[in-house]
């Protein structure tokens, strides 16, 4: 019985140790930050967006790399987008989310 109890409480600490990232949405479309559709890539990459936006934040540079290669490179890769979200402090993670809506875009609004 303990046994069982442990293997839930490692299963719930896992789960949640995976901090999702954040809707951002522009003109009725919305994407998760990670997100490797290549409507996402469109959106916030090849539009210039993302580079805006972190160029509009207080994040450290090497955040910012990281979070763009993460996003925008061959490479893109959801898990390290939510890695590095994971590890911001929550002053970093709004200071993004204020960057995102000063650039334009809606946090978390999915529209009826």
């Amino acid at each position: 019985m303990k046994r069982a109890i442990a293997g839930i409480l490692v299963l719930l600490c896992g789960t949640s140790a995976c901090t999702s990232t954040f809707l951002a949405g522009k003109d009725g479309k919305g994407y998760f930050l990670g997100s490797t559709s290549d409507a996402a890539y469109q959106r916030f990459c090849a539009s210039g967006d993302l580079l805006s936006v972190l160029a509009d934040t207080l994040l450290p540079q090497e955040i910012r790399d990281k979070l763009f290669r993460a996003t925008c490179s061959e490479e893109r890769s959801r898990a390290a987008v939510k890695e590095l979200y994971g590890q911001m402090t929550p002053e970093q993670r709004k200071d993004l989310r204020t960057a995102f809506k000063r650039q334009g875009y809606d946090i978390n609004y999915i529209p009826c």
